[in-house]
């Protein structure tokens, strides 16, 4: 059982009374894969808290997903006092790091299903403003952000996938026997079992990877490790060793976090939730932009972003406009 998957269940545990009903359907999926209950179950344990064990049953063995119920007196982390909080997550870092240490050795990483037939290629989308979770029957693990499709073909001998646009995180099982391979216009992406995000835009591909190897192939080659981020423009490979990255990627929680990240970069998140077209006047393209801003909400998002650098949002027909005053 490694530290990335307990500090998943980590924050599952942490929202167990905020989720909504796509989190809920997401956490039921994550739960299907034996490692992933074990964790979440290690880490309830840790703490004692029978809501939370309860809640577990619930996703695990009812085919309907309520809202868990969740007793007045529990200890939820996100109600304790500040100084408690920080004990909370110190404690939950504590577990995290001595369940991952002293089960290294006992728990490898899962194994993908060896007796896979031949199968059609089967197409996934997640459309404007929802993002979308699939287990494939190899036991990897595919989350699409909003905007998103590809296509999956898995071989006896290759686990072949096709990025058509769009952000996908990709949690794949070990298979030694059968490559995984994406393909994004751009670049070749091959791993064996990891997990790594990769981001296709018009003029350009993202690949970050946040456990395991990664090894990008376009005009030349790479070898990425955790933490790591390349961007592939016209073939051409660039590696940004400088990242500080979180236990998954912000949109997987529904957010975007930025730091002096330009405003483009933004927008082009915002853009996947919104059903109204943003456009930005030329000259604010390459502003920094700082901040914590909500992609259930991107209008809201866009006029908080407004309000704090002084700008205006104009709304006219289908288009929301940012612009100087």
């Amino acid at each position: 059982m490694n530290e990335q998957r307990l500090e998943q269940a980590a924050d599952w545990v942490d929202r167990i009374n905020d989720l909504n009903d796509h989190d809920r359907e997401e956490l039921s999926l994550w739960l299907k894969c034996t490692e992933n209950k074990n964790a979440f179950e290690k880490i309830a344990n840790v703490f004692g808290d029978p809501a939370v064990k309860q809640a577990l049953h619930i996703y695990t063995n009812q085919n309907s997903l309520p809202t868990p119920i969740i007793a007045s007196n529990s200890k939820r982390f996100r109600t304790l006092p500040m100084l408690a909080l920080a004990a909370s997550f110190s404690a939950i870092a504590f577990a995290v790091y001595w369940l991952a240490i002293s089960q290294q050795a006992l728990s490898p990483t899962p194994i993908a299903k060896t007796a896979v037939k031949p199968n059609q290629p089967q197409l996934l989308e997640a459309h404007l403003g929802k993002r979308v979770s699939q287990l494939l029957d190899d036991g990897s693990y595919l989350h699409l952000n909003a905007d998103s499709a590809l296509t999956t073909h898995l071989l006896p001998h290759s686990r072949q996938i096709e990025l058509k646009k769009g952000q996908v995180f990709f949690d794949v099982a070990k298979d030694k026997t059968r490559p995984f391979i994406i393909n994004s216009g751009q670049a070749s992406i091959k791993v064996l079992g990891t997990s790594f995000d990769v981001e296709r835009n018009k003029n350009e591909v993202v690949v970050t990877v946040y456990e395991g190897k990664v090894e990008v192939s376009a005009l030349d080659k790479v070898i990425l490790t955790p933490s790591q981020q390349a961007v592939i423009k016209n073939g051409h490979i660039t590696v940004d060793y400088s990242q500080q990255l979180a236990q998954l990627p912000a949109w997987r929680m529904g957010w975007i976090d930025a730091e002096k990240e330009p405003l483009t970069s933004v927008i082009k998140q915002l853009q996947r939730y919104s059903p109204m077209v943003i456009k930005v006047d030329n000259i604010l393209n390459n502003t920094l932009i700082s901040g914590r801003f909500n992609l259930e909400t991107p209008q809201q998002s866009l006029m908080l972003i407004a309000s704090t650098y002084n700008w205006k949002v104009d709304k006219k027909n289908n288009v929301l406009h940012l612009t100087l005053p």
